[in-house]
């Protein structure tokens, strides 16, 4: 696609009135077009104030035009018609501009910036900062040393350095691969590689998960709620989508209401389908059956039971136990009965 041209005609004597920018898919300008006279003419004639060279814009496909400070965009002969970001336009069509609102004429977005129109503050513009690294090195060793914990509490005393090694760098690695993947994304769209602010999200809720992952089953030992523990999987779940939207948002900074709708949507549909599997196979919506986590004894804040009470209840578990018992049988005498 060729650049625009425009036909500057007589001088406005107050000086240029606005530009006509014609927009890249990220929403630059590729192009800059000067504007010295009302009205502007948008087309692909030769004669038009903006030639596009585009096959989806008419010879005279629309006119910017100003009428007691109002900015006017009118559509004219075509069968592709004209958008803004508010409404669809037709042939023959107008509608009032907001500044820098943007239009699209054929596959051509433009936006008009008027002398008049104010112009917005200057964004603080956020460098690489030593703290931020300071911050992301400090969650890195917290992270592993986390790791090389929960592995030292997991397996028989005496166990390999080598092993721990290969343990931490598991659990590092591939955060600082995912951090790699979401600046990739940020190249692309906002033309910056941020590294250090991907990777500060990666690890702060990479800890957050970790964190809740062992604080839920000790909450649950200690108040003897079964709950807590039974969610785990749902709130690491929400967690990791909340990861997911702050790296989309930094990537797409002006779309976090859109954004935060679509993962929404995807994580309730995800929780409903794996909560739907579990009925499916275990008859509840939760694959724990039980609290499985012992904590130190000092953190039991629940009132323990007698033996008469854990006996008894412990009966009432005899029929539900014996009813799954027999459909496993009746389901494997089904399968060996079969020819």
């Amino acid at each position: 696609m060729g650049e625009p041209t425009v036909d500057v005609g007589p001088v406005s004597p107050a000086g240029k009135l606005g530009i006509v920018e014609i927009l890249d898919r990220d929403g630059h300008a590729r192009a800059t077009i000067p504007i010295w006279r009302w009205p502007v003419t948008i087309g692909r004639a030769i004669d038009c104030d903006v030639v596009l060279d585009d096959v989806h814009a008419a010879p005279r496909h629309a006119t910017l035009s100003e009428v007691d400070g109002a900015l006017t965009l009118i559509v004219g002969t075509t069968v592709n018609g004209a958008e803004t970001e508010r409404r669809r336009l037709a042939a023959d069509q107008s509608a009032t501009l907001e500044p820098e609102e943007i239009i699209q004429v054929g596959t051509t977005r433009l936006r008009v910036r008027r002398a008049t129109d104010a112009i917005a503050p200057e964004r603080l513009l956020l460098p690489e900062s030593e703290s931020l690294r300071a911050q992301i090195v400090v969650m890195a060793l917290v992270f592993m040393g986390w790791n090389a914990a929960r592995y030292w509490l997991q397996t028989d005393p005496g166990g390999r350095l080598s092993d721990y090694v290969t343990v931490v760098l598991g659990s590092v690695v591939p955060l600082l691969l995912w951090a790699g993947f979401w600046s990739v994304g940020s190249k692309l769209v906002q033309h910056r590689f941020d590294y250090q602010r991907h990777s500060w999200i990666a690890f702060a809720y990479s800890l957050i998960i970790s964190g809740l992952a062992a604080a839920l089953p000790v909450v649950a030992y200690s108040f003897g709620w079964a709950f807590p523990s039974r969610v785990a999987w749902l709130a690491s779940g929400a967690v990791v989508s909340a990861m997911v939207l702050a790296h989309l948002t930094l990537i797409l900074p002006n779309s976090r209401t859109v954004l935060a709708g679509i993962v929404g949507v995807l994580f309730l549909a995800g929780a409903g389908l794996f909560t739907a599997r579990n009925y499916q196979i275990y008859e509840r919506p939760f694959t724990e059956l039980y609290v499985s986590t012992l904590a130190p004894p000092s953190l039991r804040l629940a009132h323990g039971v007698s033996p008469s009470q854990f006996i008894d209840a412990s009966r009432s578990l005899k029929g539900r136990l014996d009813a799954h018992v027999n459909d496993g049988q009746s389901d494997s005498g089904g399968e060996e009965s079969g020819p």
